[in-house]
């Protein structure tokens, strides 16, 4: 009789239903965190392979692809 009494108890109490949303809502929010970083990253690396491409241009115009304009 103890055992069932204790099931019944088991059953009608929310203290793990409230631990099992939060893991819920901050596995949630791990996931957005890192489809978010992903999505940041890929938009970084374009803007800074355009960036990297423009400077690596402007300096081999003005000092020569390998630096030969430096001697004068």
């Amino acid at each position: 009789m103890k055992s069932l009494k204790k099931i019944c108890n088991f059953v009608h109490v929310e203290d793990g239903l409230v631990t099992v949303e939060w893991v819920a809502l901050t596995a949630g929010m791990v996931v957005a965190a890192v489809a978010i970083g992903f999505i940041v990253m890929q938009n970084t690396y374009v803007a800074a392979s355009n960036v990297g491409g423009n400077i690596l241009g402007t300096t081999g115009s003005i000092y020569g692809p390998t630096g030969s304009k430096l001697n004068p």
